[in-house]
């Protein structure tokens, strides 16, 4: 299985970033309470299941619209694509890998997190191998990566604010 994993196409761990997060790791984050750790460790007013679900919508909006303008045109739209990949690997490594290292605890969503790495090294290392890659496609690709993961924050800020959550 591993090797077969080792051969997916770039387009394949765009996809799979954006299948494993709608289905595997917003399971693990539920099936193992992220919104009450959240609430215990962030202190995020009221984070409740149901704010939480909220939260992941968005998330799960702003990249299906990428990964769809990613797909309408991939050589143009690469950057797009490659943040989904830069999305996943700063949810792991900021959202579950640095904070069970800091609070030294389980931080659920972790396990698939690490999958998020996984696809964003093969990206990387596919890029590599193609001779595709650049700055010229690593700094829009990180922009659009931190854009999938502000933008929906924002926007669940500001539309709690406005529903006065």
């Amino acid at each position: 299985m591993i090797s077969k994993l080792k051969w997916l196409k770039l387009e394949h761990l765009i996809l799979g970033t954006l299948l494993v997060y709608v289905t595997l790791h917003v399971f693990e984050e539920w099936l193992f309470g992220f919104p009450d750790w959240a609430l215990r460790r962030w202190g995020i007013p009221g984070y409740d299941v149901p704010k939480w679900l909220l939260h992941n919508v968005y998330f799960a909006f702003f990249l299906a619209v990428g990964y769809l303008v990613y797909r309408s045109n991939q050589d143009r739209w690469m950057p797009l694509g490659l943040g989904i990949l830069v999305w996943g690997f700063l949810n792991s490594a900021i959202a579950h890998i640095a904070f069970t290292v800091i609070f030294l605890e389980y931080s659920p969503g972790i396990i698939t997190s690490l999958i998020f790495v996984y696809f964003a090294v093969m990206g990387l290392a596919q890029l590599r191998r193609a001779g595709r890659l650049s700055w010229k496609l690593i700094v829009p690709s990180v922009a659009c990566g931190l854009l999938y993961w502000g933008v929906p924050m924002v926007v669940f800020i500001e539309v709690d604010k406005a529903l006065g959550m």
